[in-house]
């Protein structure tokens, strides 16, 4: 039976941490989704947003902000299932006040990271990882689930198939240079109409440190006849609605 351990709000420590000893892969592994209060991180957050424009033209809005997310306290669950409270804060540039957005939760268990964002439960990590593992990291989601994004409406979650593709290497992530670093891509998939791509970084003891997502929608190749570059135009030319996202790791404690 697993005992968890509360956190008060003046403590410090991870309260899903494992006792101080040589521990197990799968226990070794949770540095790379640490909960701990205090804990915070902060990113740059640049943005494409795509959109359909007069005349059969695409719109491209470029967004540029900065995002932080802390880990202030903790609660339990319907199901009495300790979660961390995340604060997520949004700004503009560096000179500007921060202004919360959003309240998120994350928690651990000894097999499976969870992270609850708004009404989407997402299953980002399990454990033990190698590069060969997979799972569905999308399960309690319906592929059907739609979006709304510069008033256009997607569904992104189609086709999503986790996997590890390196476990424990050196990595530089923007001013970082980190010795573990752990990369899932969460899907990477394209056909005439759609390109889903998203792919995140872990560094252990920090989590993540690095987003890159693509969600686009086109109508390039359904012209009468199609284009000769259907497949091969790229997907920054040929997308008409949804957006590409990359964040990146300024800072962290």
């Amino acid at each position: 039976m697993m005992v968890w351990v509360v956190c008060l709000a003046t403590a410090c420590g991870d309260p899903f941490a494992p006792p101080e000893q040589p521990l197990p892969v799968a226990e070794a592994q949770h540095a790379y989704f640490p909960l701990r209060i205090g804990q915070y991180a902060e990113y740059r957050v640049d943005s494409i947003i795509f959109d359909f424009g007069p005349g059969g033209q695409t719109v491209r809005d470029t967004v540029r902000l900065q995002v932080r997310e802390e880990v202030v306290d903790t609660f339990r669950d319907a199901a009495g299932l300790l979660q961390c409270r995340i604060e997520r804060y949004e700004r503009p540039s560096d000179t500007a006040a921060w202004a919360l957005r959003r309240v998120w939760a994350a928690t651990r268990t000894p097999t499976q990271a969870l992270r609850q964002e708004e009404n989407l439960r997402f299953l980002p990590l399990v454990f033990p990882l190698s590069p060969r593992t997979r799972w569905d990291g999308n399960r309690w989601i319906d592929p059907s689930t739609e979006i709304e994004i510069a008033g256009e409406r997607l569904r992104p979650f189609v086709g999503w198939n986790y996997r590890a593709d390196s476990v424990d290497v050196s990595a530089q992530i923007g001013a970082f240079r980190f010795d573990s670093v752990l990369v899932v891509t969460e899907v990477d998939y394209a056909n005439a109409i759609e390109r889903r791509l998203s792919r995140a970084w872990y560094a252990r003891n920090v989590g993540l440190v690095r987003r890159e997502q693509w969600i686009l929608d086109s109508q390039y190749c359904n012209q009468t006849p199609p284009p000769t570059d259907c497949l091969t135009r790229p997907w920054e030319l040929k997308g008409q609605k949804g957006y590409i996202l990359r964040q990146t790791l300024l800072r962290h404690n």
